[in-house]
């Protein structure tokens, strides 16, 4: 497995040519800013520190969906059987295109049940940011759905608190699947004030303002992450994870079943569509939530 160590003053990361994860990434006194994966172990990307989302990101109900009347099958993927779980990017080796000491470009072309793509992803690291952008284009004959996103786990402790601005939510149902949307956010759901997310969390927040915050008291910390997409997921398993995840992502959750289906792009043959995600280390902590 090739992994790439890439470094500037501020920031230091590590990038797995398998499914183009990062391993970590750590501020300049060695700190974690996202979980960290040892290479040296065994190792699948879900354990990883962040990985891509693609040709689509979290679940399709049914594992399939409609596309003018006609039924789209989807591959069970490797580590769910029963749906094509964040698409197949993730698990895929990818090749290198351009390496310097501080960005690495990674490519991937995937051809699996309705999906032919050639797939760029670039993680560079700029002052005190890593900026990641994702590149699809469709190789197929006929036009198909496409989505994509990042899945960052973020390092928290028990005093970590978030912060982002959303004009609702579709909560987690049967199957990791979402319940109907509600612009109602309950007490708990509602991280226009900073909060602390505590115990279970896997919800698609829609209507996104691009930005999110995390603060760390105890290290006097806090991140910013930015990205063009408007829809992200809120995820974590429970207090004693260590991680919590704001994934930037193109579409809903599910958005192949609903009307209009949200967030989601139909491409032709050589048709490209891209995401952005900024994470950056800000100087200062401040008390008010600036997302």
């Amino acid at each position: 497995m090739t992994v790439y160590t890439l470094n500037n003053p501020h920031l230091r990361m590590r990038v797995s040519a398998q499914g183009a994860c990062l391993l970590g990434l750590e501020d300049e006194q060695g700190r974690p800013l996202l979980r960290d994966t040892d290479p040296a172990q065994p190792w699948h990307p879900g354990q990883s520190a962040l990985f891509p989302m693609l040709p689509l990101a979290n679940r399709v109900a049914g594992n399939r969906f409609e596309l003018w009347g006609e039924a789209c099958a989807l591959p069970a993927g490797e580590l769910d059987p029963d749906f094509f779980l964040h698409g197949d990017g993730w698990l895929q080796r990818w090749q290198p295109v351009t390496l310097t000491n501080s960005s690495v470009t990674l490519q991937l072309t995937s051809q699996n049940g309705p999906f032919h793509y050639l797939a760029e992803i670039d993680y560079r690291l700029q002052g005190a940011s890593l900026v990641a952008r994702i590149s699809l284009t469709h190789l197929g004959e006929s036009p198909c759905l496409y989505g994509a996103g990042f899945h960052p786990f973020f390092w928290r402790d028990e005093q970590t608190k978030i912060c982002f601005l959303a004009s609702g939510v579709w909560q987690e149902g049967a199957e990791h699947l979402p319940t109907d949307w509600s612009s109602r956010l309950a007490p708990h759901l509602d991280f226009r004030q900073w909060q602390r997310p505590q115990g279970w969390r896997n919800h698609c927040y829609g209507g996104w303002h691009g930005t999110a915050e995390l603060v760390h008291p105890t290290r006097q910390q806090r991140l910013k992450v930015v990205s063009d997409a408007s829809f992200l997921m809120l995820y974590q398993p429970d207090d004693a994870s260590g991680f919590v995840c704001l994934e930037p992502q193109s579409h809903a959750a599910n958005a192949h079943h609903m009307a209009g289906h949200p967030g989601l792009r139909l491409l032709q043959r050589c048709d490209i569509m891209s995401i952005a995600m900024t994470i950056t280390l800000m100087s200062e902590l401040i008390d008010g939530c600036q997302a």
